[in-house]
């Protein structure tokens, strides 16, 4: 899905909850909404009109557990940076638990150190590069300098 559909689909859904319902879903044409009120916000899954609307209230349910404690100062801290969590298992809902959840929040992949590492390693350069310039720079000066002696 590209970005402005799920943009499209997101501004369309404060149209299509009303106020005072008792469903905790909301379909149109071609996708499912399925929410719970977190204080201000919604928590909202978009999901296609064939998914399993049990499985889709079980991955909210664990997702409600999961965005508090991830988000300290709930509302201020996702309007200031909001985030995205994505599980996905080759299109096959995955049983898992909250506990696991954090587990693999938690866990480092091997592709995440070497990223790292390559950042700190380009930082580092950039300082090198930097310290040899200013270097060259002082150099530069001082020989303008015993020119003009």
């Amino acid at each position: 899905m590209t970005r402005m559909r799920i943009e499209g689909l997101l501004a369309a859904f404060p149209k299509l909850i009303g106020t005072g319902k008792q469903h905790t879903y909301v379909e149109t044409e071609n996708v499912r909404y399925v929410y719970q009120p977190m204080e201000a916000l919604y928590l909202l899954l978009i999901t296609n009109k064939q998914s399993n609307i049990l499985e889709d209230l079980d991955t909210l349910r664990i997702l409600s557990k999961l965005v508090p404690e991830y988000s300290y100062y709930f509302e201020e801290s996702i309007c200031k940076c909001a985030f995205d969590l994505i599980l996905i298992s080759l299109g096959h809902k995955e049983n898992v638990t909250v506990a696991q959840v954090k587990q693999y929040c938690e866990m480092e992949s091997h592709e995440e150190k070497l990223h790292r590492q390559m950042r700190e390693d380009k930082i580092r350069e950039a300082k090198d590069e930097m310290k040899r310039k200013a270097n060259e720079i002082d150099k530069n000066k001082a020989i303008h300098v015993i020119y003009r002696l």
